[in-house]
């Protein structure tokens, strides 16, 4: 579902007036200091009209020249309730990846970034990803505001707010961090086109804008298989 004019002004100012409150704090930081709670490994209760800022790295990452997994730091059941709290990812992520664990968030302004959800089920892999994003406002996502990659069945977004997500040229590809020809960013939500390996995603009561006219008419810039 489009985004009329008005809504977008009320998101925006939303932002702006939360970018008021009190000192900033590294979501690294919270991250690292955040207890078990309700099922999940870490479980990040913030601050309403608090910014956090930087970007989270939750699951192993693959590294390309020893074609192996860093299993250093394995995954984990996160949940982050935003409770209205500001997120300036500043061009970084908030990304699970090549895990089965899950990553929820709700109720966060998310600004300069975006949430991605990466994984492969190959035999001897096996590791997706499941979570949800839900009631969360993006305004300015870089490349999208969320982001399947290997991942779908399981996901979830519900009534999040998308906001002239930017185009930072084409994503990269998972295995080599190569651009792919055929990955635009500047999406609202880019879903994984390989459905029958990894399932649909929930996607439902989104609401996304473009400020500008023609990018906004064009359907493939608010939702996108890639």
């Amino acid at each position: 579902m489009r985004l009329r004019p008005t809504l977008v002004l009320i998101a925006v100012a939303a932002a702006t007036c939360a970018c008021a409150a009190p000192p900033p704090l590294p979501l690294q930081a919270v991250f690292e200091a955040a207890p078990a709670l309700d099922g999940y490994d870490r479980y990040l209760e913030l601050e309403t009209g608090r910014v956090y800022t930087g970007g989270l790295m939750i699951g192993t990452t693959w590294d390309e020249d020893r074609t192996r997994f860093q299993d250093a730091e394995l995954g984990l059941d996160v949940m982050i309730a935003g409770n209205g709290a500001v997120l300036d990812l500043d061009g970084e992520q908030l990304c699970i990846s090549f895990c089965s664990n899950r990553l929820d968030i709700q109720d966060c302004i998310v600004l300069n970034g975006g949430v991605r959800f990466v994984g492969d089920n190959s035999p001897d892999v096996a590791r997706v990803p499941s979570g949800s994003v839900r009631y969360c406002t993006f305004y300015r996502p870089e490349e999208y505001a969320v982001r399947l990659q290997g991942a779908g069945a399981g996901v979830l977004c519900e009534r999040n707010l998308v906001v002239d997500p930017v185009d930072v040229g084409q994503d990269v590809m998972i295995w080599t961090g190569i651009t792919g020809n055929n990955l635009p960013t500047g999406l609202a939500f880019g879903l994984s086109v390989q459905t029958g390996a990894f399932g649909l995603p929930d996607v439902r009561d989104n609401w996304t804008y473009h400020s500008d006219p023609r990018t906004n008419e064009d359907p493939l810039r608010h939702f996108g298989f890639l």
